[in-house]
């Protein structure tokens, strides 16, 4: 099978990529025109596509040929959606419309949104189904509540075989540090090899959320291309949330820093979910279930930081 992934040079396509060649498949990867060549996975083929435009979209799609696509290029952030809406407008919801017409008869779409499309939802409707209505609260989260619709309006109209995967928060090894976790691991790791003091910079630590290992993020997209419904809408979820003040102090004790946590009013949002917790029960149904339990993603990702940082005492990752 041949597998076109938009975005495979980044954190969750990486990881993709990977799964998709450990299981048989023939990988293409899209990179923006312009930047070079990723060192890895190794086995994927490169093409350049640039998503805001019909015309490159076009070509990439004749050189790959892919029998499935799997889209996660877009712009992730949603601190840098409240700098620059429109931006992530254009690549979020214009671009991914744009592939969406640009698809084959035949060809499989798996578009990831994201589980910020249902915004603020009340402790005690929480874990959230995918019968909830989206209600987003910031330009990603509107961005990607709008691709959701546009890739479901094309797949009706060309008979084509679409499904959306709803992604929760997910973390590990390789993630860009934008992101929380990952960035508290890069401070974690300074810290580690004397190059910082041992003072941890965090932002609101009362947010809950529900996390899950990238790599079981990556086998979930393999199962929803193969065993989901056309049309269908998934959680990537566990249905559990953790506190980022628990995650926080699970990373610092096995940081072995002992370093302490200051919040930087800078790294809080000025609108924060206060819980994010998803319902997967459509998704185990199709056989799929987290395998990786957190403590030991926390680790593995501490352990990354620490290699790129050159540390040479980088702990191994634990077992939970």
């Amino acid at each position: 099978m041949r597998a076109l992934v938009t975005g495979a040079a980044g954190f969750a396509g990486c990881h993709l990529a990977r799964a998709l060649l450990a299981a048989g498949h023939e990988v293409v990867g899209t990179l923006q025109p312009g930047h070079p060549t990723p060192a890895g996975p190794g086995g994927v083929r490169w093409v350049e596509m640039e998503i805001t435009s019909s015309s490159s979209i076009a070509a990439a799609l004749a050189e790959a040929r892919p029998e499935r696509v799997y889209h996660l290029a877009g712009q992730a952030s949603v601190g840098e959606s409240l700098r620059d809406p429109l931006a992530t407008w254009e690549v979020n919801a214009t671009g991914t419309l744009r592939l969406a017409e640009a698809l084959g008869e035949g060809v499989r779409l798996l578009f990831v949104s994201s589980a910020e499309v249902y915004g603020v939802v009340p402790a005690g409707e929480q874990p959230i189904p995918e019968s909830r209505r989206p209600h987003p609260t910031n330009p990603y989260a509107a961005s990607k509540a709008a691709a959701e619709m546009a890739v479901l309006e094309a797949a009706h109209a060309h008979g084509t075989h679409a499904v959306i995967a709803r992604s929760f928060n997910h973390t590990g090894p390789g993630q860009d540090a934008r992101f929380a976790l990952a960035a508290f691991a890069r401070q974690l790791a300074a810290i580690r090899a004397g190059e910082a003091p041992p003072v941890l910079s965090v932002g609101n630590l009362q947010a809950r959320r529900d996390y899950l290992d990238v790599r079981d993020v990556a086998r979930a997209y393999l199962t929803l291309l193969d065993e989901g419904a056309p049309g269908g809408v998934y959680n990537v979820a566990t249905g559990q949330a953790h506190s980022m003040a628990e995650l926080v102090e699970t990373m610092v004790e096995l940081s072995g820093t002992g370093a302490r946590v200051e919040v930087d009013p800078a790294r809080v949002r000025p609108l924060d979910v206060p819980l994010l917790s998803g319902d997967p029960s459509a998704l185990r149904a199709l056989g799929w279930a987290p395998e990786i339990p957190l403590r030991r993603t926390l680790a593995d990702l501490l352990a990354h930081e620490a290699a790129r940082a050159g540390d040479g005492h980088a702990a191994a990752p634990e077992a939970a």
